[in-house]
């Protein structure tokens, strides 16, 4: 299972032993379907092997739900690691560096219960991050672009599946003419949305930043195993 990488993780609880990531491989496609037929997306980062077999437990029950999912992240996210990952990210990448300032003072706010503040913030910001991170101008129509093209050849197998949806779900959140009630960008940053000031968003649009962090530290820190490969 990924992690983020950092001595005081999210995932204070894992245990790899090769049963256990045996049963995760086993269960991560239909928990990551799941994940998006509920319009989220399964943030391994913060999730720990036994709250993904607890996920695929009550999957196969038939009794898991998406406040299953939405509780654990909230719970999971904690102020001192979000501020541990978002220093760490600053030293990898220019995207996070520009905008650290901003990242801790929206995060600052979301522990704050302030989440009128958090939400267009980091929706703003994971924007920007995915742009600069793309090489994407301003002019250019938005789209999603963390690779999966690379992660085969390295063996990170997950990577290219999580890269998948990641993408998929971050195309959802930026699709135009949506309804000022639902968790997208247009209405929230058009200033049509007045009622988005919601824990859960909040809590997802910070889980979005420590995933591009996630996924720039896995391409900087892994190579191709495969002569000619990406």
């Amino acid at each position: 299972m990924k992690n983020l990488h950092g001595d005081c993780g999210l995932e204070k609880e894992v245990d790899l032993s090769s049963d256990y990531m045996n049963i995760l491989a086993r269960s991560r496609i239909p928990l990551l379907n799941f994940f998006k037929d509920n319009d989220l997306y399964f943030f391994g980062t913060t999730l720990t092997v036994g709250d993904s077999i607890e996920f695929n437990e009550l999957l196969q029950r038939g009794a898991l739900t998406k406040n299953h999912l939405v509780e654990r992240y909230i719970q999971r996210l904690k102020y001192e690691d979000v501020v541990f990952y978002i220093d760490d990210a600053a030293t990898m990448h220019s995207a996070f560096e520009s905008r650290e300032r901003i990242l801790k003072d929206a995060v600052e706010a979301h522990f704050n219960g302030k989440y009128t503040l958090s939400v267009p913030v980091l929706f703003a910001q994971v924007e920007g991050i995915l742009r600069e991170y793309g090489g994407m101008k301003l002019a250019d129509k938005f789209r999603p672009n963390v690779s999966t093209q690379i992660w085969n050849s390295r063996l990170l197998f997950n990577m290219s599946d999580d890269a998948q949806y990641f993408n998929a779900f971050i195309s959802k959140l930026f699709e135009g003419q949506q309804s000022q009630s639902s968790f997208n960008r247009n209405p929230i940053l058009h200033g049509m949305s007045v009622n988005y000031d919601s824990q859960e968003w909040s809590a997802v649009l910070i889980l979005i930043i420590l995933e591009v962090r996630n996924f720039v530290w896995f391409e900087r820190n892994t190579k191709s195993l495969i002569p000619g490969a990406i």
